[in-house]
């Protein structure tokens, strides 16, 4: 499966020391915190395309399938994907049995732990919960049954055949897809360039000296 990944720096020079890559601990802003979500796709890949090749791995690697639709499948060259610093802007070949698609625009719901599929009934719930806490309680504060039924509502999200304008699934041809895989190794590589930024500042550079 043909995927593009751009990963710091310290990525591929993984991939140079040691043929392989992969994910013990995500990074994000200090400001937000979404390991429950990653925690949640780990166990979906888990269900759907078995248990990672190594102990050592926690969390999956991501990957474009289709940045905008499938006609314009490689993210763009922008601030919003190139990080602050060095960073490799890889086209990658992956097996498609280690590969998880899902739906972009959709993982907000889970990022942000809303209800996605049947989100009406579920809202309904959650509203009577806050209103009876008198606040608006935390996901984790939620009845386990609840959680469990909002989880299981982001599932749609890897049903790529389905369309529903509700839930905002629009047909596969017209979608932001992700990928997910356990490992990245070194032979997936098809093409690579590197690019710096400072700021909102890109500019493509010759590989970097180890």
């Amino acid at each position: 499966m043909r995927l593009w990944t751009i990963q710091g720096i310290g990525i591929y020079e993984q991939l140079q020391r040691e043929g392989v890559a992969f994910c013990t601990k995500p990074s994000w802003s200090e400001e937000v915190n979404f390991m429950d979500a990653y925690h949640w796709m780990a166990d979906q890949m888990r269900k759907r395309i078995g248990e990672p090749p190594m102990k050592e791995i926690i969390f999956p690697m991501w990957a474009w399938y289709q940045y905008h639709s499938a006609k314009s499948k490689k993210p763009t060259k922008s601030p919003i994907n190139i990080p602050q610093g060095l960073s490799a802007y890889m086209e990658i070949e992956v097996p498609d049995h280690e590969v998880l698609l899902s739906g972009f625009v959709n993982w907000h719901a889970v990022l942000n732990h809303c209800a996605l599929d049947n989100w009406k009934m579920i809202d309904k719930k959650i509203d009577l919960l806050d209103k009876a806490a008198g606040r608006r309680l935390d996901f984790k504060e939620y009845p386990k049954e609840i959680r469990e039924e909002i989880e299981k509502s982001w599932e749609p999200i890897f049903d790529l055949d389905r369309r529903d304008k509700e839930v905002g699934l629009k047909h596969k041809r017209n979608r932001c897809i992700q990928a997910t895989f356990w490992m990245l190794k070194q032979e997936h590589i098809i093409s690579v360039e590197f690019f710096k930024r400072e700021n909102d500042v890109i500019k493509k550079i010759d590989k970097p000296c180890p």
